[in-house]
């Protein structure tokens, strides 16, 4: 290896006395460092939007919830064995700081005969963490700031929820309805607030919507892992009875257009290395034909061919990994310096910040170099297959003439 080491340090310090050699080694490093900067910014502005996002939707959607099978009775589910079954069960597990019953329903907000159709949430004990509610159970409504504005309502006011299940009167069947008074009216944080429910007690939502969908809303240990309790408990829990959901299965559609949307860009990226690769395939051809003689009388002397082709690979990592390991550093504090001072701002009327954040992940950066490094060997492999397949007589007559 000290043969190898030594021609190829060699051969690399005179790629600086030849002006064309010189300067296409150096466009290869450029390109390089080029290629992986632009890389590693693209993947942690990626990664920064995206991290913002799993943030938000973990903010706002339960962490972990059991459903109920599908037909099964919510009005009085508290007290069925099924249902307490399940409780216990969840209450137990480790990681889990509390369980308490919801209900999902769509129903109608009715005040001086405007309807409005809402999303309804009948919790049992407080509204969920995920709701951005600060308070303690109340007898009546809890109203999303949306709805309250779009039917002029406001702390104090009676208003009619109207459910679709219909009720036995002396006149026949007629809608649900009840009359409650508006408790609180929250403030939701996210970028588009049109689908926060309307919270009202379990006991009135279940005397209204009974054919909800009934649902256990587990509350987690700060560190506990949803994905680690979801799985112990599919295992105790027959799939047909209930079913076990994370906020990651729940948004597993979304979380999986962001793995594409991520591999998309990075594949695009990447071709500015691919363009870098050849440009170091250049090179090591300018130095094979500068060094035409000399790799004549190596394999002369004895050199086998094998060793020829690895002086050619360590003269391409030589001229690549500068490159490399500069634009990877490069990328890196550029991005870390652009999110610190949030040097590019966004609009914030259309974002949900109001600049462009960075995150350079690690393993983002690995993935990146070992993407440069599989390009320049790639061009490395072929320049070296070049020299190795370089015939001696040949080579020393080609460099007499």
């Amino acid at each position: 290896m000290g043969f190898v080491w030594h021609i190829a340090v060699r051969y690399f310090r005179s790629t600086r006395a030849d002006a064309h050699i010189r300067a296409l080694s150096t466009l290869t490093a450029g390109g390089l460092a080029v290629g992986t900067a632009a890389l590693v910014l693209a993947l942690a502005a990626l990664a920064g939007f995206q991290n913002l996002l799993l943030e938000d939707l973990a903010r706002h959607t339960p962490a972990l919830q059991i459903e109920f099978g599908r037909g099964a009775a919510v009005e009085g589910a508290a007290a069925t064995e099924g249902a307490r079954h399940l409780a216990e069960l969840a209450a137990a597990t480790n990681g889990v700081a509390g369980v308490q019953e919801l209900l999902y329903a769509r129903g109608w907000l009715a005040d001086d005969d405007r309807p409005l159709a809402v999303e309804v949430l009948g919790y049992e004990k407080a509204p969920p963490p995920w709701i951005p509610v600060q308070a303690e159970a109340t007898p009546g409504l809890i109203l999303p700031v949306s709805v309250a504005l779009r039917m002029g309502l406001a702390v104090g006011d009676m208003v009619r929820v109207v459910s679709p299940r219909p009720g036995l009167t002396p006149v026949g069947p007629r809608p649900r309805t009840r009359m409650l008074p508006v408790d609180l009216i929250y403030q939701s944080d996210r970028a588009e607030d049109t689908d926060d429910p309307v919270l009202l007690p379990l006991e009135q939502a279940s005397a209204l919507f009974a054919q909800g969908d009934g649902r256990l809303d587990l509350t987690l240990a700060p560190d506990a892992d949803p994905e680690e309790i979801g799985d112990f408990l599919r295992r105790g829990i027959d799939p047909a009875v209930a079913t076990v959901t994370t906020w990651r299965q729940a948004n597993r559609a979304l979380l999986f257009v962001l793995r594409l949307e991520k591999g998309l860009v990075f594949s695009a990226v990447a071709l500015i290395v691919a363009v870098a690769s050849f440009a170091l395939l250049a090179a090591l051809s300018m130095v094979l034909s500068s060094k035409r003689a000399e790799v004549g009388v190596l394999a002369a002397m004895g050199a086998p061919p094998a060793r020829l082709r690895r002086v050619f690979l360590l003269l391409g990592a030589l001229l690549s990994v500068g490159g490399a390991g500069l634009g990877g550093a490069a990328g890196a504090g550029l991005a870390a310096l652009l999110d610190r001072y949030r040097v590019i701002s966004t609009p914030s009327d259309v974002y949900v910040v109001d600049y462009v954040p960075f995150l350079v992940r690690g393993t983002d950066v690995l993935v990146v170099v070992a993407v440069t490094v599989l390009f320049t060997a790639a061009a490395a492999v072929i320049g070296a297959r070049k020299a190795s397949l370089l015939h001696p007589v040949e080579a020393m007559r080609s460099a007499r003439t």
